[in-house]
């Protein structure tokens, strides 16, 4: 059996940007191809492109 690296999967906003989730404020949270969606109560999930392959520089992708 392979092994394989598990490593956090990065999470972002309703607008694709990385995101740090804050203590006291409640997300929806949606696992998508390889990272995280946060939504706030007043966000709704959108068309994204898989934002994996778009911040392959950020260092939580890594």
């Amino acid at each position: 059996m392979p092994d394989i690296k598990k490593r956090p999967l990065p999470v972002f906003d309703a607008e694709g940007r990385p995101l740090r989730l804050k203590p006291r404020i409640t997300y929806k949270l949606r696992v998508k191809n390889g990272y995280i969606l946060a939504l706030t109560s007043n966000q709704h999930q959108t068309r994204l492109p898989n934002l994996v392959n778009l911040h392959e520089d950020n260092p939580h992708t890594k």
